[in-house]
C-alpha cells in the first residue's frame, strides 16, 4: 500500500537508476502460517466463520491472499480494524481535527483545538477525557513538545506511528511479522519526529522499535478519505490483513474506509478459486509510465502485469500524446513498456520519437492542466477541458482524465446547487467518458466507479 501524490511526473535518468534498486527488506519474525494465525487473532469477531480467502506465499511478492472458493463480483471479502492509525496532516487538510474521533474541533484557532494539558495534540472535549487520549497525552508530555500553542503537522503525522508504543504483545508480534522495507527516507521521519520534542527517547531499543514500525507502516499502510459528520479527513492506517493484498494495475478487488479505522475489501469481478486477490497501489487511471514511476518511488518495484505490458492499456490509450510531426495529429504511444524511457511511435504516420522529446511534451500537458486545476473555477475548468485541451492533449490522456475527475469531484461534493444545467450535462458526459475507460480496463465494480456514480457518499 502507499500514499499517492498528485502526479508522479516524468523523471530524469538519475532518478530512473534510483528507482531500479530494490528496497532492503527487514527480517520477518514469523512464517506465513504463523502470520495467518496472528491475523485470525487480530480479526477476532470480524473473522468470517468460513473465510473465502487464505493467507499464503505469493508468486507476485512475498505473501498474499488467495480465494478458497469462487468469489462473486461485488462480494464483500472481509472487513478489518486498524492496529495503527492517524491523520496524514497534509498541508491541504484541516489540522483542527480530533486525533481520536476525527471530528472537526470547534473554534477558530489552533489554541482552542489543542489539549488543555499542553501535549500539543488537537482533541475534542469528549475524547480529551478518554483513557486512550490520557495515555497519549502523558507520553507526549513526558517528551515535552516544543509547540504547545500551534498545531505542529510533524507531530500529527507521526502520531500514527507513535501509537505503536501502546500495542499489546500480540499486536507487536503481528507488526514484526509484516513486511517492512528499510529506506533512508524513513529515518528522516524519526528525525522529524524527534525535532518536535525536547526529550524524545534516545534508548536504542525504543528507537529500533519506532524505526521498524515506520518501515512496516510505510510499506503496508493505506491512505484514504473518511467523512465524519460532514467533515472530510485524510487518514493513514495500517491493516495487517489488507496490507497483504498484492498489486495489480487492473486488480480484482477494491477497498474503502467504512469509518476512520475500519476498511472493507470487496471483489470487483468474479475471482475463481485459487486465484490471488489483488488491489491497485497506484491510481487506476494513471498512465503506465506514471504508475511505474510511482511504484518505483514508493514500493521499489516495476510492475509487469498484463496491463503494464500493453502499450495501448486495453485500448484506453491513457499514455497517448499527439504526434509532433508536421501535418499529423495521430496518437503517439510508447513502443514498449519494460523501461521508464521508451521510444514512442505514432500510430498514424509510424514515426518514432525519443523518450526525452515526448517527456517534455507530457510535462507541458501535465503542468498546464495542473495549474488550471489548482487555480480555475469549475466553469473555467469545463471551458478549458472542452475548448483548449484538445489543441495540445488527446482526450484519452490520463492527465486530461484527471482534470475531468476533478470537475466531477468538485461538482458532486461542493455547492452542488450552484451549477447550470449545461455544466451538469458536461459533468455527466465526463462521468460517462471515465466509466467507459473503467469498462475497457476490465476494472469491474471498483471504488472509483462507485464514487463517480455516487454510490459511496
Amino acid at each position: 500500500m502507499s500514499e499517492q501524490p498528485e502526479h508522479p511526473g516524468q523523471q530524469q535518468p538519475a532518478t530512473v537508476q534510483q528507482l531500479s534498486r530494490q528496497p532492503q527488506q527487514m527480517a520477518i519474525s514469523a512464517s506465513t502460517q504463523e502470520l495467518a494465525e496472528l491475523i485470525d487473532l487480530h480479526l477476532g469477531q470480524l473473522r468470517p466463520k468460513e473465510p473465502a480467502w487464505r493467507v499464503s506465499d505469493s508468486p507476485i511478492s512475498g505473501r498474499g491472499i488467495f480465494a478458497t472458493r469462487d468469489i462473486a463480483k461485488g462480494e464483500e471479502l472481509f472487513r478489518e480494524h486498524t492496529i495503527l492509525v492517524g491523520p496524514t496532516a497534509h498541508r491541504s487538510s484541516k489540522l483542527r481535527t480530533c486525533t481520536l474521533c476525527y471530528r472537526l474541533v470547534p473554534g477558530q484557532t489552533d489554541a482552542e483545538a489543542l489539549c488543555p494539558a499542553g501535549c500539543g495534540l488537537p482533541v475534542c472535549e469528549e475524547c480529551g477525557k478518554s483513557p486512550r487520549h490520557k495515555s497519549e497525552c502523558e507520553l507526549f508530555l513526558k517528551w515535552r513538545p516544543k509547540q504547545t500553542q500551534r498545531i505542529d503537522p510533524r507531530s500529527l503525522r507521526i502520531l500514527s506511528v507513535v501509537r505503536c508504543f501502546f500495542l499489546d504483545e500480540q499486536q507487536r508480534r503481528l507488526l514484526y511479522a509484516m513486511q517492512a522495507n528499510a529506506d533512508r527516507y524513513y529515518m528522516k521521519e524519526v528525525e522529524r519526529a524527534a525535532a518536535c520534542f525536547e526529550d524524545f527517547p534516545r534508548e536504542q531499543q525504543m528507537l529500533d522499535f519506532f524505526y521498524r514500525t515506520i518501515c512496516a507502516f510505510n510499506t503496508n499502510a493505506f491512505e484514504s478519505r473518511s467523512c465524519v459528520e460532514g467533515h472530510e479527513v485524510l487518514i493513514r492506517a495500517l491493516f495487517p490483513l489488507a496490507g497483504l493484498l498484492n498489486h495489480q494495475c487492473t486488480p480484482n478487488a477494491t477497498h474503502h474506509f467504512e469509518d476512520g479505522e475500519t476498511i472493507i475489501v470487496c471483489a470487483t469481478e468474479r475471482i475463481p478459486c485459487g486465484a490471488e486477490i489483488t488491489v491497485s497501489y497506484a491510481k487506476m487511471l494513471w498512465s503506465t509510465l506514471a504508475r511505474k514511476i510511482f511504484l518505483g518511488m514508493t514500493k521499489g518495484f516495476m510492475c509487469q502485469c498484463p496491463r503494464c505490458q500493453d502499450p495501448t492499456e486495453n485500448g484506453t490509450y491513457l499514455s497517448a500524446l499527439f504526434c509532433r510531426e508536421q501535418g499529423c495529429r495521430g496518437l503517439v504511444i510508447p513502443v514498449q513498456t519494460r523501461t521508464l524511457q521508451p521510444d514512442w511511435r505514432c500510430l498514424t504516420c509510424e514515426n518514432v520519437f525519443p523518450h526525452a522529446k515526448m517527456a517534455r511534451y507530457q510535462d507541458f500537458a501535465l503542468n498546464t492542466i495542473n495549474n488550471r486545476i489548482n487555480s480555475c473555477s469549475v466553469p473555467d475548468m469545463i471551458h478549458f477541458i472542452n475548448d483548449l485541451c484538445p489543441r495540445f492533449c488527446p482526450p484519452s490522456n490520463y492527465v486530461l482524465i484527471e482534470a475531468k475527475l476533478n470537475v466531477i469531484w468538485r461538482m458532486t461534493r461542493f455547492d452542488t446547487d450552484q451549477y447550470t444545467p449545461e455544466e451538469v450535462a458536461h459533468k455527466d458526459r465526463y462521468r460517462e467518458d471515465i466509466l467507459a475507460i473503467i469498462h475497457k480496463l476490465g476494472a469491474g465494480e471498483c471504488t472509483l466507479k462507485k464514487l463517480i456514480t455516487e454510490e459511496i457518499q
